[in-house]
């Protein structure tokens, strides 16, 4: 080779190599939430190469993480028009059609990117972690399929850490807090500050707040400038500890390595908001909103906004439309626990048959069964206090279902719940479980038969009687501790009996069963005197009077005379 050939061979490699640092400055830019600087990253890239796959993939990222899923569909559709045989981008516009919710089109762009990918030696591992990273940010991605594609690219490329960051977020939506830390570990080599910080996400949702702040502080030791672990820090002492003035110090501390953006002014709106000032507050978040576009703002913006109209204006119907705005407008990611009880505080007011849907979204960001019960725990609460009955039963349920080791006897609160919120066909259902499970107790068989009787009200079908059978039955094993339930079970058998099926035998020997119950029953033995007395023969009809006789009168004896 010339020697010409050779400097011209090895300008290209460092041309090459500055070109992927670039492209992963800016991935760094975005993984620390400085979009701004991310996007201005990648347009520089492209204005010098705008065929630059990789540039365009991420340029697409960044619009989505900014809720600009026209602008992201924008970037891709033009490589495309271009360039068809791009899977990268063929796979990040399956990321903005899934985003749309048309689930159906995005995973055919999905299963392309792949065709279109595979080479002698496989599938792509950047198309698949692209495609694992679209099914974990967006509430709408399949998750098993992500885990799939993901576990399948740290095979083929062990030390992409990206691969490994995304596999533990699929882990972390899954619901498996352990893996989602094995796979961050994976990860720390290459990319510390992401992976500490995905670490101290996982224990956030376990309430370990010592080990939440280590990983922390350890992530920014590893990248001073990675401004999510700042923000974390913030919202921690805000909202947990209350510490306002630490509070305030990590929020000049994110301020410093964030992008320059009005954005950073939510943190004088809060500030505003906890002085009570609320009107100050209010003007804060809307020149922010106004400045950023109404679905560009920080979710802490919508966050105050809502808090600012609940506390201060006592305006539910505002602070519903800014939690909307906050849930619609954020990753499950960036929120924090109290966002659920902001929002379910909101809609008990505003839609109260929303708030255990609200709460139960809410375990979605927890990984363990603690934190989970908390949180329903939390619900049942909020349920009880408002006399909200079946809430309430619906919450119970889901705590008792995520309990491995949940006892069935709880079926019997869960019932009631329903019971008195009028659900009776679900609290039959929860009651028979309950007897299932314990069938020698009287209370599932009697309210279960309670609440068949309301449901067939004029008692023609019989529902509740296979249960007062069975009341009846164990009733019987305990005749002073159990008197009324036999009296009850008995008198409402004895009653189907004789109205319903017309057998007054079997009435009476159900009657009978009673008075062992309360021998002294008047009502039960008049009942049977009646029901066992045999009817009264009608009498006979009277026969006309014979000719020369006198009807109805007596005969007078003849005197002897």
């Amino acid at each position: 080779m010339k020697k010409s050939a050779v400097v011209l061979f090895f300008s290209v490699c460092l041309s090459l190599g500055a070109f992927a640092q670039t492209v992963q400055e800016g991935v760094s830019h975005l993984y620390a939430e400085r979009t701004a600087s991310a996007k201005s990253t990648f347009e520089k890239i492209l204005a010098a190469n705008p065929n630059n796959i990789e540039a365009v993939y991420w340029l697409g990222q960044t619009h989505l993480e900014n809720n600009q899923n026209a602008e992201a569909r924008n970037v891709y559709a033009k490589l495309l028009s271009t360039n068809g045989n791009a899977p990268l981008v063929v796979a990040g516009m399956g990321h903005v059609l899934l985003a749309e919710g048309k689930t159906a089109e995005a995973r055919q762009q999905f299963e392309q990117a792949i065709t279109l990918s595979r080479g002698k030696k496989g599938d792509d591992p950047a198309v698949l972690n692209a495609i694992g990273r679209a099914n974990v940010e967006v509430r709408e991605g399949d998750v098993a399929y992500a885990l799939s594609k993901l576990q399948q690219a740290t095979q083929l490329a062990p030390n992409n850490g990206d691969i490994w960051i995304n596999l533990g977020n699929a882990y972390r939506r899954k619901g498996e807090g352990g893996e989602a830390v094995k796979s961050y570990i994976k990860a720390q080599a290459s990319m510390p500050a992401v992976a500490l910080y995905r670490q101290a996400r996982v224990y956030e949702t376990q309430r370990n707040w010592d080990v939440v702040t280590e990983h922390l502080n350890r992530a920014i030791q590893a990248d001073p400038k990675f401004a999510p672990a700042y923000l974390r820090h913030y919202t921690y002492n805000l909202f947990t500890k209350q510490d306002f003035n630490a509070a305030n110090e990590w929020a000049q501390k994110y301020v410093a390595v964030a992008d320059p953006s009005i954005q950073n002014d939510v943190f004088k709106g809060q500030a505003a908001y906890l002085q009570k000032n609320y009107d100050e507050a209010i003007n804060i978040g809307n020149r922010i909103i106004q400045a950023s576009g109404k679905e560009s703002a920080a979710p802490g913006v919508y966050r105050m906004m809502a808090y600012s109209y609940l506390d201060g204006k006592k305006d539910t119907a505002t602070a519903r439309r800014y939690a909307d705005m906050l849930f619609a407008n954020s990753k499950p990611d960036q929120r924090v626990a109290r966002d659920y009880t902001l929002k379910a505080t909101i809609y008990s007011k505003e839609d109260p048959t929303q708030v255990v849907n609200i709460y139960l979204d809410a375990l979605e960001g927890d990984t363990t069964l603690g934190g989970r019960a908390k949180i329903l725990q939390e619900a049942i609460d909020w349920a009880k206090t408002n006399n909200r009955k079946v809430a309430e039963a619906e919450l119970r349920m889901a705590l008792y279902r995520i309990n491995p080791n949940a006892n069935p006897s709880q079926f019997f609160p869960i019932g009631l719940a329903f019971y008195q919120g009028g659900s009776y066909q679900k609290a039959d259902s929860a009651f028979q479980a309950y007897s299932r499970a314990n069938p020698d107790s009287v209370f599932g068989y009697l309210w279960s038969a309670r609440a068949l009787g309301l449901i067939d009200s004029t008692g023609k079908q019989g529902l509740a009687i296979p249960q007062y059978e069975q009341l009846l039955r164990v009733a019987g094993t305990d005749k002073v501790r159990f008197k009324s339930y036999g009296v009850e079970a008995s008198g409402m058998l004895a009653n189907y009996y004789v109205n319903e099926k017309g057998d007054r035998e079997k009435g009476v020997e159900y009657l009978n069963k009673g008075l062992e119950f309360d021998p002294g029953n008047q009502a039960f033995t008049t009942a049977i005197d009646r029901l066992t007395k045999k009817p009264a023969a009608a009498p006979r009809a009277q026969q006309p009077a014979k000719s020369g006789s006198a009807q109805g009168s007596k005969t007078k004896p003849k005197s002897g005379k």
